[in-house]
């Protein structure tokens, strides 16, 4: 069962520019994702064994290969070695602060071609501040302790596939870290063409959700009833969308009963619609099919 729950409770995400840190609070409710990623390597920091062995514990469940050290400096001498998919990391370490050890941890990786997503595990919630400069420096996601397994795993694939979907799309010529304002209709079309692709080959769902409008009035609104790290692209020169990658049509129509709500103010109200991919249903043909209500 994919993960929706992002979408019936209260998580939230916090903006840095051009990027977005996904915040989970302690004690939200998840279901969390039950789709294993496959195989990828996580490197867990902590100062605290039961912590590295619990983390540890809750991505190999998700098909991580999973490594812990106590601090930055062990983790990057193996992590030069094998550049991890993700970092998992306790941000308070040694009398440094959270930033402090996250710039050693990025001057310590520079050398790689591609630095990991750094996921803060972590009792204290960052200020604003801590997460915009933590954004700058690879940070993608915090969860607050105690948490449950699910959450942190669920949170964690969340972040890593998002780091592919990026770097999926840069291939493709698109490229998200210079983006202002929805995705373009040429983008949005290769976005739904790579994700469909690839939704096919993993067995994944990957729904959106139209609005009839492309107003900034109506953008804003849907703005602030989504996460930051949600995309919405505009489909044509009358139709934006929410793109919701790994979401079924329970979750889409989650967010479209927000979204429609968000937009219901508007004169006229623009139509709101949740769509699925269908079984072997092509980016191009669920671009045609969003475009036609």
């Amino acid at each position: 069962m994919p993960d929706n729950s992002a979408y019936a409770t209260g998580i939230q995400s916090v903006a840095a520019g051009s990027r977005a840190v996904e915040l989970l609070p302690e004690s939200t409710n998840r279901l969390g994702t039950l789709t294993p990623i496959g195989e990828r390597f996580a490197c867990v920091i902590d100062g605290t064994p039961s912590t590295r062995t619990v983390a540890g514990t809750a991505l190999q469940v998700s098909g991580f290969s999973v490594e812990g050290f106590a601090d930055i400096e062990s983790a990057a001498e193996r992590c030069a070695e094998r550049v991890p998919d993700v970092v998992v990391m306790e941000p308070h370490q040694r009398d440094r602060d959270a930033l402090a050890v996250l710039r050693a941890w990025c001057e310590s990786t520079r050398d790689a071609a591609e630095p990991p997503p750094v996921v803060w595990c972590t009792t204290v919630t960052p200020s604003q501040q801590h997460l915009q400069d933590g954004a700058d420096l690879g940070l993608r996601g915090v969860v607050i302790k105690p948490f449950k397994l699910e959450a942190l795993a669920a949170l964690v694939v969340r972040v890593v596939r998002t780091h592919e979907r990026e770097r999926r799309l840069r291939d493709a010529g698109v490229d998200l870290r210079v983006r202002s304002g929805p995705l373009s209709p040429s983008d949005s079309a290769a976005w739904l063409r790579i994700e469909s692709r690839l939704a096919e080959e993993h067995r994944r769902p990957l729904s959106l959700v139209t609005v009839a409008s492309i107003a900034s009035e109506s953008l804003a609104a849907v703005r602030a009833v989504i996460r930051n790290v949600d995309l919405i692209a505009q489909l044509d020169v009358r139709t934006a969308a929410v793109l919701l990658p790994d979401v079924d049509a329970t979750g889409a129509a989650v967010v479209a009963r927000r979204v429609a709500g968000a937009v219901a103010a508007a004169d006229p109200t623009p139509a709101v619609r949740a769509l699925t991919r269908e079984p072997g249903e092509t980016g191009e043909t669920l671009l045609d099919r969003a475009l036609a209500g």
